[in-house]
């Protein structure tokens, strides 16, 4: 069944099966504080998203059984976010938080408030007294069940057969008026008001007038004659500039300081030096006459820019650096007047309509209620009451900006749903969603729930840290969609926005999304790691230490056996050889030194045989202990056997190098006696002297 054969107009729409009901006898509808309906269909619930509905889960089990048999549908809200639901038999709790129904409601049943409520007489739907003439008007009074308007003055109706009818809020739209007063209004919005009752002018029509900075009037007569009137004394002086023949037709001036004022013409603009009264050019001329040399309107802001309206673009001039720029995105660029609203944002009237031109531009035509017809040429003014007036033909448009810019402003964003792997998950909004690593396929849908305008809304997403630049997409059925698949574990960002066609992004909506890192990458997992490393890591010191105190103890060991060897070789040096080579008994610098430094005290007390261990001990400057150790420790004898040794060793060179006797061998070597001398002879080279010196010894 069509709207037409429901009987309603044109803008009023309606909701059935097709869109996503459960069934066309809608019972509840219920606004909830993100700007969805919830809709209740005989037990059956659903939710809007966008212009469509998508089902919610009801255990009906777990709902409470009304005692008796309940004559309406009604609701009750606990707090911002707990709603109760009856319907003729059951009692329902739906978390608005989660968008999702509880089953706690058994529990939660005990509060004061419940009695009220499960009796009827709190929380009944449709409200006869403020919508019951609204629904007359549309002629459902019968056939409708339900009603309740939403957060934009939309008019939602439930109905027995019809599914929901839905009225768009009533808005004001612009007047379009004959009306003689606004016209001339309109017409005269430049004209100077210090010239009051004046005298006979010096040319009869006047085009323009134009206030200047230092309280003179300038007014532009036909002919393209200037003159200067002075209010307080009434004269006027005539300006003779020969230049200005080769202007059309002067249009209008605009001053830029005490020196200078722009005069403007249908075919060029010019600067007016008003001390030498003489014409100088206007520098952004050479970025606007490439497009056009039809200048018609001009028009300085309250931040001193001037705005210059021309046959083909509106420009935008800096004062006093004179530098220029087009303004891009008017939808029609044959801009016939300019006007600035109460709160500073210039307007532009064009052949085609009207645009907003500050802080963005965005175009107006016939959807806003403006007549796409060519606005006159500088005939646009705001009145007393802060409306636009812009005057076309014999009529004028009339409206206050905010009529205009409410329908272009969008509602903000709404995270309506979240899907992983095609699954839709339930969470609680501004929340924080934390998801395993294994549930990275994510599908997001978000609208702004805008069901008061059709017009298409225009949305931009992105996944902070993952994207930095915007993805622009356009909304299907009322809601927009953003895919995300395979995302590696983090914390993400999603941010999303929204522009009606020709205005500005709204405020970013934000969700914060966590995709846990598997079992194997996470904190405690990575501690496990470093301690098995740290472990493998001690093992490996452990070995090589071993290994090394093992090399260390065979190189220790070697040391100690060539010590050893080369002991036992001094010693055997020592003991068989008469001469006593000092770097063959010591081992090591010191010890040879210290055999060298023994060697030559005994030599100079080798005749002596009282010299003992002690003075030997006192002239190497060492205790006699130390040098006890040291004898053992080389040789293995005690100091005084060395020094016996060392006397036999040299008596021994004295019987085969030299022919002494051998009495007097035993004095020279320290021997007191020949017979001592002759046993410690024996003892130690196992035969006496004389049998030493031998015939084949010598």
């Amino acid at each position: 069944m069509s709207l037409a054969t429901l009987g309603l107009d044109a803008q009023t729409r309606r909701w059935t099966v097709n869109d996503g009901l459960p069934t066309n006898e809608v019972r509840q509808i219920v606004e909830l504080p993100n700007g969805q309906m919830l809709v209740g269909c005989e037990g059956l619930y659903c939710l809007t998203l966008g212009e469509t509905f998508v089902p919610v889960t009801c255990d009906r089990t777990r709902a409470v059984h009304l005692k008796r048999f309940a004559t309406r549908y009604g609701h009750f809200w606990q707090g911002d976010s707990l709603l109760w639901l009856h319907d003729l038999y059951r009692i329902y709790l739906f978390d608005a938080r989660t968008r999702s129904f509880r089953n706690d409601v058994a529990e939660r049943m005990n509060t004061s408030f419940m009695k009220d409520f499960t009796e009827e007489r709190i929380g009944f739907e449709l409200n006869a007294g403020e919508l019951w003439p609204a629904i007359d008007s549309l002629g459902l009074h019968g056939r409708s069940m339900t009603a309740t308007k939403d957060r934009q003055g939309g008019l939602w109706i439930g109905t027995r057969e019809e599914g929901i009818i839905y009225q768009p809020p009533q808005r004001m739209l612009p007047l379009t008026l004959h009306d003689d007063s606004l016209m001339l209004m309109a017409r005269n919005a430049n004209a100077s008001k210090k010239l009051g009752r004046i005298g006979e002018l010096p040319f009869r029509r006047i085009n323009f007038t134009c206030d200047l900075p230092d309280g003179r009037v300038l007014i532009g007569h036909d002919m393209n004659r200037l003159s200067y009137h002075t209010p307080e004394s009434n004269n006027f002086i005539s300006i003779d500039i020969p230049e200005l023949a080769r202007f059309r037709n002067i249009v209008g001036a605009y001053p830029i300081d005490n020196a200078k004022t722009v005069i403007y013409s249908q075919n060029g603009i010019a600067m007016l030096m008003h001390q030498a009264d003489t014409l100088a050019p206007f520098p952004p001329s050479r970025v606007i006459d490439p497009y056009t040399d039809k200048y018609n309107c001009m028009l300085c802001d309250n931040e001193g820019n001037l705005w210059v309206g021309t046959q083909n673009g509106l420009f935008l001039v800096s004062i006093p650096e004179y530098s220029c720029r087009r303004i891009e995105g008017m939808v029609n660029n044959c801009i016939r007047s300019l006007v600035m609203d109460a709160d500073g944002h210039v307007w532009a009237g064009t052949s085609c309509g009207v645009s907003r031109v500050t802080p963005t531009v965005v175009n107006f035509g016939r959807e806003e209620g403006i007549p796409s017809v060519s606005m006159m040429e500088r005939a646009a003014c705001l009145d007393n009451n802060g409306r636009l007036v812009f005057a076309h033909g014999s009529h004028c448009t009339i409206f206050r900006p905010e009529w205009l810019l409410n329908a272009s402003v969008p509602l903000p964003v709404q995270l309506l749903e979240v899907s992983v792997f095609g699954e839709v998950r339930v969470f609680s909004c501004h929340t924080v969603v934390t998801l395993p690593y294994n549930e990275n396929y994510l599908k997001l849908q978000f609208s702004t729930l805008d069901y008061a305008h059709t017009t298409p809304t225009r949305y931009r997403y992105r996944l902070t840290p993952l994207e930095a630049e915007w993805h622009e997409c356009t909304a299907e059925r009322g809601f927009a969609t953003a895919t995300y698949t395979a995302l590696p574990h983090g914390e993400y960002t999603f941010e999303v926005q929204a522009a009606a066609p020709d205005s500005e992004w709204s405020a970013s909506t934000r969700q914060r999304f966590v995709i846990s890192p598997p079992f194997w990458l996470t904190w405690w997992a990575k501690a496990i790691y470093c301690l098995i490393a740290l472990a493998f890591l001690t093992f490996l010191i452990s070995v090589y230490l071993k290994k090394k105190r093992r090399q260390l103890e065979r190189e220790n060991d070697n040391r100690v056996n060539q010590l050893f060897e080369r002991r036992e070789e001094a010693r055997h040096q020592f003991a068989e050889n008469t001469n006593i080579d000092p770097e063959k008994i010591g081992v090591n610098p010191e010890e040879e030194a210290l055999v060298s430094q023994l060697l030559k005290t005994i030599e100079l007390h080798l005749s002596d045989s009282e010299y003992s261990v002690d003075q030997m001990a006192f002239d190497v400057a060492m205790s006699r202990s130390k040098l006890y150790d040291k004898m053992r420790n080389m040789l293995g004898i005690s100091p005084a056997d060395f020094i016996r040794n060392v006397r036999l060793k040299r008596s021994a060179q004295l019987l085969v190098n030299t022919t002494l006797t051998i009495t007097e061998i035993a004095e020279r070597v320290g021997f007191g006696t020949t017979r001592n001398f002759s046993q410690q002879f024996k003892k130690m080279f196992g035969m006496l002297p004389s049998e030493y010196r031998s015939p084949d010894k010598l």
